[in-house]
């Protein structure tokens, strides 16, 4: 599954992603990831 999500951008995605997420306090990270799921099961299912 990784795969497919990196394949337009390549690893430069996932470098953006991991970046942006290292700069959340590690004990906020886990509620950033929920909110930002959250965030696109609302836009992209259904």
């Amino acid at each position: 599954m990784l795969v497919e999500i990196l394949r337009p951008m390549g690893p430069e995605l996932a470098r953006r992603w991991l970046a942006a997420l290292l700069l959340v306090p590690p004990d906020e990270r886990q509620s950033v990831v929920d909110a930002i799921e959250e965030q696109i099961v609302r836009e992209y299912v259904d």
